[in-house]
């Protein structure tokens, strides 16, 4: 092959500008601009998913919470209840609001399942007509399942590919659950 001459070397450049020219669209007429068809953005499953199960989770926790006053004879497990429901309320208006924002309904998909962190049939029944220190046990064997599992279930949200609203409110949550453990009386 001959090395190149300035002429073959001035028609190669020649050729590459407008190669890139037309690529770029820009060798032409401007063309209007069509309008692009709005993507309807999908709620990420994994967000909705955590969302949604935190939610049912923690309505059920606080309405165990919420039956200390009346059955539990220990008053130091009446406050802690108390406490937790409280948190279990400011979590829920948080967790509500993610699922707002991602337009689904807050309805309860995992209404009446058996699930890791949820009283089975069998335990609500028990809970509900236990009163001192058998409800008190009750109650404590309950929440902590709860809340190991709402921790667990918490971080491990956060370690997936979740907006940045998503992953604060499960640091939060995480916190919170490792807290309310910390903080149960004692048997």
């Amino acid at each position: 092959m001959a090395p190149p001459t300035p002429r073959r070397f001035g028609k190669a450049l020649v050729a590459t500008v407008l190669c890139a020219v037309a690529v770029s669209g820009c060798g032409g007429p401007p063309q209007p601009e069509r309008p692009q068809p709005r993507a309807v953005a999908r709620p990420d499953a994994t967000e909705v998913g955590w969302i949604q199960l935190a939610i049912a989770m923690d309505v059920q926790a606080r309405h165990l919470l919420l039956l200390a006053p009346e059955r539990s004879g220990d008053r130091e497990v009446q406050h802690w209840a108390s406490e937790v429901a409280a948190g279990r309320d400011t979590e829920l208006t948080r967790l509500r609001a993610l699922l707002s924002r991602r337009g689904v309904p807050d309805d309860n998909p995992h209404e009446g399942h058996d699930m890791p962190g949820m009283a089975d049939a069998r335990e609500l029944r028990a809970l509900r007509t236990a009163r001192g220190r058998p409800f008190d046990r009750l109650l404590r064997s309950a929440l902590r399942e709860h809340l190991e599992q709402a921790r667990r279930l918490a971080v491990a949200v956060q370690k997936a590919d979740v907006g940045a609203d998503v992953r604060r409110t499960a640091l939060d949550a995480a916190a919170s659950a490792s807290d309310a453990l910390r903080r149960m009386p004692p048997p």
